[in-house]
């Protein structure tokens, strides 16, 4: 199978199972395709130094460093940390703050999109 440039964009707040699966799925085509992995809107929060096992969901530590060790890009849209008026916290990987513009040309040049 050829190498696809896949970007797995992730909206959904952090507060449910979509962020994790879509950390999961990303990280299983890390293997096999050029992945970029982008958080906007509320999804921010999920790079934020917080604690998901209170409220019952696995953390997202292991995929976000799997993601590293894999080579995969991760990006944050500056506009939603700015207007939420957060910091991310070091995870120990490179995480790229993006303006939407920049978003928007990564997604454009991706072959395949996936949107949680």
């Amino acid at each position: 199978m050829a190498k696809k440039k896949l970007t797995v964009v992730i909206r959904a707040n952090p507060f449910s199972w979509k962020t994790f699966e879509a950390l999961r799925q990303a990280v299983g085509s890390a293997m096999n395709h050029e992945v970029s992995v982008i958080f906007m809107r509320d999804a921010v929060y999920s790079l934020t130094d917080w604690n998901p096992k209170l409220i019952g969901i696995e953390p997202f530590d292991k995929s976000i460093s799997a993601l590293g060790m894999m080579d995969a890009k991760v990006y944050v849209e500056e506009e939603a940390l700015r207007e939420r008026g957060i910091n991310i916290k070091d995870w120990g990987i490179n995480i790229n703050i993006e303006p939407k513009d920049e978003i928007c040309e990564i997604i454009k040049s991706s072959e395949v999109v996936l949107t949680w």
